[in-house]
C-alpha cells in the first residue's frame, strides 16, 4: 500500500493564517503589544508549524 505524504503546502498556509490570526487576537485583547511580538510572533509560527506536521501524518 502506499504511503501518504503531508500536504505541505496546505501547512504552510495553515502556519501562517493560525499564526497571523494568534497574534492579531492577542494584540487586540492587549494581552501582548505590537511591540514585544518579535519572539512571540516566530515562537507562535512555529508552534503552529509543529501542529500542522503532527496533524498531517495520516494512516
Amino acid at each position: 500500500m502506499k504511503k501518504t505524504k503531508p500536504d505541505v503546502p496546505g501547512i504552510i498556509a495553515g502556519t501562517v493564517l493560525t499564526g497571523a490570526a494568534t497574534i492579531y487576537l492577542l494584540n487586540d485583547n492587549g494581552v501582548v503589544p505590537t511591540d514585544d511580538l518579535g519572539v512571540a510572533a516566530a515562537l507562535l509560527l512555529v508552534a503552529a508549524g509543529i501542529v500542522g506536521l503532527a496533524a498531517s501524518h495520516r494512516n
